[in-house]
């Protein structure tokens, strides 16, 4: 009897399944950048709120974060002397709905995130703005310089 029960509770899951799911008709998308707002100084130990505008495309944009890395890299200064800068390369993700009732949209909108810098030295913001034609990475930078005391 146990074994037919339990038979008909895997049978009666089995069939329940609904195949037709309505939440997947979404992809996720990066957003160009239009503007950000970055200090041209900062200090060690403190949070700097910036702020990234974009505009979705359409109303069926929604957004979902921020796509945030960070590395090192050597880079000249003028006199072409490497230096170790602290990069930050920055995406918008959307979530993007597949809908016909979607309405073009160019309101800016804008997110922010919270950068507290823990090492002093040159940093560069990169935000994602698109591809060009040979489908390498196109950003926006803004350069920074991180000091151990603001006087």
């Amino acid at each position: 009897m146990k074994k037919l029960l339990l038979l008909f509770v895997a049978a009666l899951t089995l069939a329940s399944c609904d195949t037709n799911d309505d939440y997947s008709n979404f992809y996720y998308e990066y957003v160009p950048t239009e503007e950000a707002d970055v200090p041209a100084e900062m200090e060690i130990g403190k949070i700097y709120r910036i702020h990234v505008d974009y505009i979705a495309p359409t109303t069926c944009y929604q957004y979902v974060n921020l796509d945030y890395n960070k590395s090192i890299e050597d880079i000249d200064d003028l006199d072409g002397n490497p230096i170790e800068t602290n990069i930050r390369t920055i995406g918008i993700v959307n979530r993007v709905f597949e809908d016909d009732a979607c309405e073009v949209s160019d309101a800016t909108k804008q997110v922010f995130f919270d950068f507290e810098p823990r090492a002093e030295g040159p940093y560069v913001f990169r935000f994602w703005v698109g591809e060009d034609e040979e489908g390498e990475n196109i950003y926006l930078e803004y350069e920074t310089e991180v000091i151990s005391h603001i006087d």
